[in-house]
């Protein structure tokens, strides 16, 4: 992944880590079994596709390795692909939400991380082709025999933007500083951390670091992707009376573009809120093209911020946008004039993001009143596990698949993909049943009246607040037709659509709410660790139970029910098994447990498409890439 594109650990995985583009598109991940309906295809008729198609499958071969050159001193990292031409603008967008901040430390939204990406570089990036690391500020790195120690060398020469060199300070005050002492973003702490403890890291010399993680972790060397901080610029500000409010203030919307100080391929040059979101290239960063020139060949990047899925399908039909995320529901449309549109559709696999409702379990008073979060009356019924199981059962997901994506998807009903590794294929689809739906019910003492309302035991009338956030066309259809479903058992669902910010700021910190359709980005499928802090009863992204982190951002949890307490564990021993085989039974048990207790229940899935101009050459998408739409190389993309 290069590094304008760089998601810690995939930080859509990370706090509130959900686009408002994911909102709009919203396309989950885990499917049924049998065989994989796409958008541009049926599986009976699979296309054999050619270089001019105007389909393309995401399967060509990977490029070579990354070499290092010396150029006046400094160790630069040699592109793979061929040889490119300077200059242009790529045009781009973002459905919906402004960013809220350029800082990327303490970005808790998805737009936010990914825009700021684009201006910090880390260690590492992953290859996307491969799902491995490959170096990045670092030339090398040296994992010793025990599977604790890494020994990390920076590339000599490199600078930040305003030409201060790039140290092994940098990297230990990132680490020691800024993760482990929980500022801004603490997720990014959660997603670093094994057995709660994050790694210690000294400084060796001017460009050398030691880490050392408290026990093995798997996947540590991925988490070195961590963007790099510019110490001299930040410690300052940390050391100041209200470090932490000066800190999150940093490089927020208001700031102005000459204050960045960074070490990716492209930095703000403008934001105008509500319209555009400019980026131009940088002259500092670390990479070169095979003539030994500095990448990136991009000018610019420039972000048209758009309301709505159907405005952006617009702009991208009148050759105002480049390249876009696409519904399948649009795809068979837009297949026809790709030739008069001068582009092609990538068909990127089964998209990784889980789309799902879930119930506010929150048991706890908010201790600024003193009253509980969620009333006590419904709270109980969130709380009760063949409550939670009526409604799955209760979903008429076919019908989500059938109307809304054209049969073009698949029921879901977890949060794992299926092409991961780990995917658990014992797990079933939950089938629509209404009787099994109400018996459930009715093993917990809830009854209906001649009207066919429902009540519980104590005679209160089942009913219940549902929220979204406004410009999804999906979670609109799927809002009014999960309402429309759960009259059936006689359940009122009052929905709402909410702006995005709103709804994210009442999830994460004012935890006022009952029951949310939300989606999140899926992490590495390669790595479920990235689920860390979405499963972990003190992770910052544990939507049905949101804990508030302390002063010093840590969540405490002191009331996780057994089945949490046993997720906990099973996280923990996760990232320290080397064995392939006990990984896989430690996930898939929580995968269990989750489709037990259903704390998320998941709505269907389809397939991930982009569509791409012609103009962009070095363009190699990838079915790992997707949050990044394929333009996980961005520097080395050229226009034609």
């Amino acid at each position: 992944m290069s590094s304008t594109q760089r998601q810690h650990l995939s930080t859509e995985r990370l706090f509130l880590a959900l686009a408002a583009t994911l909102m709009a598109f919203t396309l989950p991940a885990c499917v049924a079994g049998g065989s994989r309906r796409t958008a541009l295809s049926r599986p009976e008729e699979e296309p054999k596709l050619s270089a001019n198609s105007p389909i393309q499958k995401c399967d060509r071969p990977a490029p070579g390795q990354f070499k290092t050159v010396t150029i006046g001193g400094a160790e630069l990292r040699q592109g793979r692909y061929p040889q490119g031409k300077g200059g242009g603008t790529l045009q781009r967008s973002i459905i919906g939400a402004d960013p809220h901040t350029f800082n990327y430390w303490q970005a808790t939204d998805s737009t936010s991380r990914e825009l700021s990406a684009m201006m910090f570089a880390g260690l590492v990036d992953i290859d996307y082709f491969r799902g491995r690391v490959v170096p990045a500020l670092a030339a090398s790195i040296e994992a010793l025999p025990d599977h604790r120690t890494y020994i990390t060398h920076l590339r000599k020469g490199l600078t930040w933007s305003d030409g201060k060199p790039i140290t092994s300070a940098d990297v230990a005050f990132t680490w020691n500083t800024i993760v482990k002492g929980g500022y801004g973003n603490s997720s990014l702490r959660d997603v670093t951390a094994v057995d709660g403890q994050s790694p210690t890291v000294t400084v060796v010399d001017s460009l050398t670091n030691k880490f050392v993680t408290a026990k093995p972790f798997v996947p540590f060397t991925k988490a070195l992707n961590l963007p790099i901080a510019p110490e001299h610029v930040i410690a300052p500000i940390l050391k100041a009376k209200n470090g932490r409010e000066a800190f999150n203030q940093l490089w927020s919307s208001e700031s102005k573009p000459a204050q960045f100080v960074t070490s990716g391929p492209f930095v703000l040059a403008e934001f105008v809120g509500g319209q555009r979101v400019v980026f131009k290239k940088t002259q500092n960063y670390f990479g070169v093209d095979p003539a030994g020139n500095r990448l990136p060949y991009l000018d610019k990047i420039v972000f048209t911020i758009v309301t709505d899925v159907n405005t952006n399908l617009l702009k991208f039909r009148a050759k105002e946008i480049d390249i876009t995320m696409l519904r399948p529901r649009d795809a068979g449309d837009l297949v026809s004039s790709a030739d008069q549109g001068n582009y092609k559709l990538y068909d990127f696999g089964p998209m990784v993001s889980s789309n799902f409702l879930t119930f506010n379990l929150n048991r706890r008073k908010d201790p600024s009143t003193g009253k509980p979060y969620v009333d006590p009356i419904k709270s109980a019924w969130f709380n009760d596990v063949n409550f939670r199981q009526a409604i799955n059962h209760s979903m008429d997901r076919k019908a989500i698949v059938k109307n809304y994506l054209k049969g073009l998807g698949s029921e879901a009903f977890c949060g794992q993909v299926s092409s991961s590794p780990f995917y658990d294929t014992r797990l079933r689809p939950f089938p629509e049943d209404l009787r099994l739906a109400r018996a459930l019910l009715a093993k917990s003492g809830f009854k209906w009246d001649a009207s066919g309302n429902l009540y519980d035991r104590e005679d209160h009338r089942v009913e219940f607040d549902l929220l979204t956030a406004s410009g999804s066309p999906y979670w609109t259809f799927v809002g009014n037709a999960f309402s429309e479903d759960m009259k059936r058992i006689g359940i009122k669902v009052n929905y709402g659509e909410l702006n995005f910010n709103t709804l994210t700021d009442k999830l994460g910190h004012s935890l006022d709410w009952q029951a949310v359709l939300f989606s999140l980005s899926g992490g590495d499928p390669l790595e479920p660790n990235d689920s860390a802090n979405v499963y972990m009863s003190d992770g910052r992204l544990h939507l049905f139970d949101q804990r508030l982190p302390d002063m010093k951002g840590k969540v405490i949890v002191t009331d996780a029910r057994s089945w949490e307490r046993e997720i906990d564990l099973l996280m923990a021993r996760g990232p320290q098994t080397f064995d392939p085989t006990e990984r896989k039974a430690l996930y898939n048990r929580v995968d269990e447990i989750l489709y037990q207790e259903s704390p998320f229940i998941y709505t269907a899935t389809g397939t991930f498409i982009v569509g791409a101009r012609n103009t962009l050459q070095n363009y190699n998408p990838t079915p790992l890439s997707q949050q990044s739409l394929g333009l996980h190389n961005i520097e080395e993309i050229w226009l034609k």
